[in-house]
C-alpha cells in the first residue's frame, strides 16, 4: 500500500494568521503517520480552539482515481504554497457554541480543499496550548531562551579585526642601487626626455626672471645710475671729513675757538 502521509511532510509544522472581518485566527498544520491535522484558534478574550484532520483515505479521495506518487507530491506542494501565501478562509463561521465550521485552502482556486473543524472543550484547548508552548520553549533554547530570533546576530557585536598600516616603500641604498638591474631601453629614453624637458623649463624660468635689455643699451649705461649715486655719497662724505683748516669740527662753517694759556706771577715777585 502507498504511504500517502509521507508525501505530506512539507505541510508539517506550519503556522499562519487569518484575518476575517474583525476576527483573527491562528491556523496550525501538523502531519504524523496517522493523519494531517489542523488546529484553529480564535484570538481575543473569548479565545476558543477547533481541530480537524484528514486521513490517508481522505487525501486519496481528493486526488481521485489516478493516484500516483507524482500526483501526491503535486497536491502536497500546492497545499503548502496555498498555506504559506495565506490563501485561507473560515467558512460557515459562527460564534455560537458547537457550530460546524470549515477551513478552506485556496478558496478562489479551481479545486479548493476543505477541512471540517470541531470545537474543543476548554480543557482540551488548554492542554494543546500548553503542549505547543513547551515545543516553543525547547526550540528557543539554542537561541539562549529567546522567544524570537535576535534581530542582530552575535557576530555583529564583535570588534572588527585590526588592519595594519602599509609599510613605507623601501629606499635603496647606494650599493643596492648600483647592483640593481639596468632599466630597459624604452625606460631610459623616457627618462632622458623628461630630463631634457626639465632643463628647458628651468632655463625658461631663469630667463623670465632676468630684467629685459633694451636694444642697443650697454651694460655701462644700465649701471650708470648706480655709479652716479655712489659718487654723490663719496663727495658728501669727503666734504664732511675734510673740514677747512681752522674750522670747527662740530660745525665746519664756524671757526674754531682758540684758547690762550694762563700765566701766573711768581712768588718771588
Amino acid at each position: 500500500m502507498m504511504d500517502v502521509l509521507s508525501r505530506f511532510g512539507r505541510l508539517d509544522e506550519l503556522i499562519q494568521m487569518v484575518y476575517q472581518g474583525f476576527d483573527r485566527f491562528v491556523v496550525l498544520s501538523q502531519v504524523d503517520e496517522s493523519a494531517w491535522t489542523i488546529h484553529l484558534a480564535l484570538k481575543g478574550p473569548g479565545g476558543r480552539w477547533w481541530r480537524g484532520a484528514r486521513s490517508s483515505q481522505d487525501i486519496l479521495g481528493i486526488i481521485g482515481t489516478s493516484v500516483t506518487p507524482q500526483a501526491l507530491d503535486i497536491l502536497a506542494e500546492r497545499l503548502s504554497e496555498t498555506f504559506v501565501n495565506g490563501e485561507l478562509a473560515i467558512d460557515d463561521w459562527s460564534p455560537e457554541k458547537g457550530a460546524n465550521i470549515k477551513l478552506t485552502l485556496g478558496p478562489t482556486s479551481k479545486n479548493p480543499v476543505q477541512v471540517p473543524l470541531v470545537e474543543l472543550s476548554p480543557t482540551e484547548g488548554a492542554t494543546y496550548a500548553a503542549a505547543l508552548l513547551s515545543e516553543i520553549a525547547l526550540q528557543a533554547q539554542p537561541r539562549r531562551c529567546r522567544l524570537n530570533p535576535p534581530t542582530f546576530s552575535a557576530s555583529t557585536t564583535r570588534l572588527p579585526p585590526l588592519v595594519r598600516a602599509p609599510s613605507p616603500p623601501k629606499t635603496l641604498d647606494r650599493k643596492e642601487a648600483l647592483n640593481a638591474p639596468p632599466l630597459p631601453t624604452e625606460a631610459q629614453r623616457k627618462i632622458q626626455v623628461l630630463e631634457a624637458e626639465l632643463a628647458e623649463a628651468k632655463a625658461q624660468k631663469a630667463k623670465s626672471k632676468s630684467p629685459p635689455l633694451n636694444s642697443g643699451a650697454s651694460e655701462r649705461e644700465l649701471c650708470s645710475p648706480l655709479l652716479h649715486q655712489l659718487k654723490l655719497r663719496a663727495a658728501e662724505s669727503t666734504a664732511v671729513t675734510q673740514a677747512p683748516r681752522g674750522a670747527s669740527l662740530a660745525n665746519p662753517h664756524k671757526k674754531a675757538r682758540k684758547y690762550q694759556a694762563l700765566e701766573f706771577a711768581s712768588d718771588e715777585e
